[in-house]
């Protein structure tokens, strides 16, 4: 019997549910809570909680509908159990234990950092393509290292085995995607404002101004975004002290934060394949992989195929941008692995909400 996977994911404000086989994505519903938060400049815990309440039992349905898969046919119950916004991780973990229970299925919890490494992996349904999924499935070459870049989180992750991680590199203070967005607002692009960020940056010149490098003298792959921050703050407080900025200047600051942002994670990246190279086989990686809300950034993946070519490494992306963004298609394809280790649990043994739940963790 096949082993259908119904996936869900409330790890901050979107609503996801999907069902997988193995790691073939047979449907991949997501709720967006955009909308609701643009009033708060950021998410609102209280009316994301109550949103994912409103909305998981419909999304499930629809996931469910659109892989032709009922209740009685799934496998296994698989939810995001963190890290994430505790109160909307709340919602998540709590219905996908009730419905584990009521189905007598097995609950898989899952890192969501885990999801977002292996959303490389997945891979579209034959019925979308209408190709066979025996060409699409190519085999996976370990290890890689795994640039996960996102709203919450810069991380590089060595994947030694699939459930064999470990973190080498992560940011001491906000993510990228974080500094992106609170960027954009210094600079009135709205909100949620990374991607407007990055659509203005394709109209300017990113070497129009000089943001510093940060954290080049540490030895580590550490990285930090805050100083960049202010950084920008001071040079849009400079440029508007006698006028407010043209459209022409908005575009610039933005290529040219944007562009200071990719360029301090491809120095610590650099970093790392350099010592990688001088101290091991240079064959000990066989890939990049890139995840996270970020990975969908077109510049971002250029500046990291740049930064890797010298090493004879590729770089492998989910093939679809959608499974960039937090989804459960990806919380479903790292269950499947876990399911096959049997690496699962009953609804009563489960466990609560890990908001703070590091990638590498037991």
């Amino acid at each position: 019997m096949p082993n259908y996977i119904l996936a869900i994911d409330t790890s901050c404000d979107d609503t996801s549910a999907a069902v997988t086989l193995g790691r073939t994505v047979l449907s991949n519903v997501v709720a967006s809570q955009t909308e609701l938060h643009k009033q708060y400049g950021g998410v609102f815990p209280t009316v994301a909680k109550q949103a994912h309440r409103e909305r998981i039992q419909p999304v499930t349905e629809i996931a469910l509908k659109r892989a032709g898969v009922t209740k009685d046919q799934l496998a296994a119950v698989a939810v995001t159990q963190g890290p994430g916004l505790a109160p909307a991780l709340e919602v998540g973990v709590d219905f996908a234990k009730k419905l584990a229970s009521e189905l007598e299925l097995p609950l898989i919890p899952v890192n969501h950092m885990e999801g977002h490494v292996l959303s490389v992996l997945a891979q579209p349904s034959p019925k979308t393509t209408g190709r066979s999924n025996e060409k699409m499935t190519p085999p996976i070459k370990l290890p890689c290292l795994a640039v996960v870049i996102s709203g919450g989180h810069t991380e590089f992750v060595l994947v030694r085995q699939i459930g064999q991680y470990e973190r080498i590199g992560w940011t001491v203070d906000d993510a990228a995607g974080e500094v992106l967005d609170k960027f954009g607002r210094m600079v009135d692009l709205g909100y949620p404002a990374g991607p407007v960020v990055e659509q203005f940056a394709k109209l300017g010149n990113p070497h129009a101004f000089r943001f510093p490098l940060p954290m080049t003298t540490t030895g580590n792959y550490l990285m930090s975004f805050s100083g960049l921050k202010t950084a920008a703050r001071k040079k849009v407080e400079e440029l508007t002290a006698a006028r407010p900025l043209t459209q022409q200047q908005v575009c610039d600051l933005c290529a040219s934060f944007q562009f200071a942002v990719f360029h301090a994670i491809t120095y610590k990246l650099n970093k790392f394949l350099l010592n990688q190279k001088t101290t091991l086989d240079q064959s000990v990686l066989f890939g990049i992989w890139l995840g996270g809300g970020v990975a969908a950034n077109a510049v971002l993946r250029r500046m990291l195929r740049k930064a890797i070519e010298p090493y004879g490494l590729s770089l492998q992306v989910p093939y679809s941008k959608k499974l960039c963004s937090d989804n459960a298609a990806m919380i479903g394809v790292a269950a499947s692995f876990k399911l096959e280790r049997g690496e699962h649990t009953s609804a009563l043994e489960s466990g609560e909400r890990r908001p703070r739940w590091q990638i590498g963790e037991a």
